[in-house]
């Protein structure tokens, strides 16, 4: 019955993704968006491809459930293939959002004059190491920071940039 179950369900998301003209599924664990998110990418060009992802943050003991959803925009920097087994170092910018009541930027009661108003839409500044096997499956890390570590560190000497990048390993499923 279960293996039946999950066999259709195979089969009708095959044929959803066909029909968005969707041709793989990322899932990525850490990285800024979220400790797990699964997207889509999207390749226009040899050189440049965009993806959208959802992620999430599991509630815990200091924090309520957080959601991001995220937009990157992928810079293929070099190309290396030799026989099934493939290499691509890219750079990129992204933009996430993070929705909720803990991010909203138009309630400024209670906040200092000098303050900065912290806003839900980030960008990100990332680079990343992808390896594609026969074309069907790919293993990437990558390492990035978002725009907030990047001002606090200019603006405050006690900050460094260094302690505040972020990493993350993701599998990319072509189909």
């Amino acid at each position: 019955m279960f293996l039946k179950a999950f066999r259709l369900f195979i089969l009708s998301f095959y044929l959803t993704t066909q029909g968005f003209a969707l041709d793989n599924v990322i899932y990525q664990y850490a990285g800024d968006i979220g400790k797990h998110s699964i997207g889509t990418e999207f390749k226009f060009k040899s050189w440049y491809g965009m993806s959208v992802h959802y992620g999430i943050v599991p509630a815990n003991e200091f924090q309520n459930k957080i959601e991001t959803y995220t937009l990157k925009n992928n810079f293929y920097l070099f190309h290396y293939g030799y026989k099934n087994i493939s290499y691509e170092l890219y750079s990129g910018i992204g933009l996430f959002h993070v929705p909720g009541n803990k991010y909203k930027t138009h309630e400024e009661a209670g906040v200092h004059n000098n303050y900065y108003r912290q806003s839900s839409i980030r960008g990100m500044l990332y680079i990343g190491h992808q390896f594609n096997y026969k074309k069907h499956s790919s293993i990437y890390l990558e390492s990035g920071i978002n725009d907030i570590w990047i001002i606090n560190s200019y603006n405050n000497d006690s900050i460094d940039y260094r302690d505040h990048v972020t990493l993350g390993v993701g599998y990319k499923f072509y189909f």
